[in-house]
């Protein structure tokens, strides 16, 4: 079943270049964690001001076993700092995890 985790961020139009970098910093490293198809996505109707950073994953436990990698590792705490250093001008709204219904 796959499974797509997305995080939503929300941030002032003068952040969102420190987001897209951040997120292409970290897209390898969570693509070593077992993560697939990083990606950080705009709607391009709506807000400028909210990303959605998507990750792939082929279960629950893939992506289970990438939480554990990714909270285990000093970059963890890195992203911690970094969005506390932010704060309000860069936002982390929250993750939901979605199944595909469709492959099974």
């Amino acid at each position: 079943m796959g499974i797509t985790a997305v995080t939503t961020w929300e941030c002032t139009p003068a952040s969102l270049p420190v987001l897209v970098e951040g997120s292409r910093e970290a897209a390898p490293l969570h693509e070593s964690m077992g993560a697939k198809n990083a990606r950080l996505l705009r709607d391009s109707h709506g807000s400028n001001t909210v990303a959605h950073y998507a990750l792939d994953f082929d279960s629950h436990e893939a992506y289970g076993a990438f939480i554990d990698a990714m909270r285990a590792h000093e970059w963890w705490s890195q992203l911690e700092a970094a969005v506390a250093e932010a704060h309000p001008n860069v936002l982390l709204k929250g993750t939901t995890v979605y199944y595909d219904v469709l492959s099974g």
